[in-house]
């Protein structure tokens, strides 16, 4: 997925998430740095999400080697300190798929 589209399904969760009433913003630069943890920040009924925005057209999302890396290492921070974290699937012309916590897989 290239880094337009990236910003592009980032946008399209954070304005989702808006809609629906919570607050969610887009980390700025957050796929090209190593620095870089999640996509978005969520504030959720009372609680605070790191976010992990990613795309398929696939009928499924497989967890690659490389996204469960990067998975676990915002899972790590998260714990480290006391958010929750989410992965958000686009899965294209087929809606989104949100995993919680532990849902994700890492």
């Amino acid at each position: 997925m290239s880094v337009h589209n990236n910003k592009r399904y980032e946008n399209e969760f954070v304005k989702m998430m808006i809609a629906e009433g919570n607050h969610c913003e887009r980390v700025a630069g957050s796929g090209s740095g190593q620095e870089a943890v999640c996509d978005c920040i969520l504030f959720r009924e009372g609680k605070v999400f790191l976010v992990e925005v990613k795309a398929t057209k696939e009928k499924a999302f497989y967890l690659r080697s490389h996204v469960k890396a990067q998975l676990e290492k915002m899972k790590e921070i998260a714990m480290r300190s006391n958010v929750e974290y989410m992965l958000a699937v686009k899965l294209k012309r087929r809606g989104w798929r949100l995993y919680e916590n532990e849902e994700m897989g890492v």
